[in-house]
């Protein structure tokens, strides 16, 4: 029997998977684009993790990291647009 939040899981590994191979290439190559990619990739992974934690009954944990993941998103676009 699966796990009923699996693809939440899943949905968050893979957010952190790829956020940290594009960091890593981004760190060697000093690619601005792969750091901004990075950076909605964490975001991605904190709005799974809030998604997992508000379906558990965890609503203040599940809407601290969604509101989290809203002030990176923001700070990203913010990167994206003025530099």
């Amino acid at each position: 029997m699966r796990h009923p939040y699996e693809k939440f899981i899943r949905g968050e590994l893979v957010a952190i998977g790829l956020a940290l191979v594009f960091g890593l290439i981004a760190l060697i190559q000093g690619v601005f684009l792969l750091i901004i990619l990075c950076l909605y990739l964490v975001a991605a992974s904190l709005i799974f993790d809030g998604l997992i934690a508000m379906n558990m009954r965890n609503q203040a944990h599940g809407a601290k990291q969604i509101l989290r993941s809203v002030l990176l998103i923001l700070l990203a676009t913010f990167l994206l647009i003025f530099l």
